[in-house]
């Protein structure tokens, strides 16, 4: 497992063990913590990008790979690791 995405999968779980205490529905039909979950992932996204030289994501990507990872067994490792894999691509990782 690289630190990075091992660094990625942590700050995930984090975020997860949140979610009863952001339950709540959002004007825009989501749960509060699936926002919480992306924007943290956002922001780790682009905090390491920087560190290298590279220009920020924007939100859609992180939704894209999030996508991706949705209905796997292993959801959390998947998602994760996709976007580990933002920081170096420009693009979201294959299916």
């Amino acid at each position: 497992m690289s630190q990075r995405f091992k660094k990625f999968l942590e700050a995930l779980e984090k975020a997860q063990k949140k979610r009863p205490e952001k339950s709540n529905w959002l004007s825009n039909s989501e749960i509060e913590w699936m926002v919480f979950e992306r924007e943290t992932m956002l922001n780790l996204i682009n905090s390491e990008r920087k560190s290298i030289g590279k220009n920020p994501i924007d939100m859609n990507k992180v939704i894209k790979v999030e996508n991706q990872a949705v209905g796997h067994f292993d959801y959390s490792r998947k998602f994760a690791l996709y976007c580990s894999e933002l920081v170096e691509s420009d693009n979201m990782p294959p299916p």
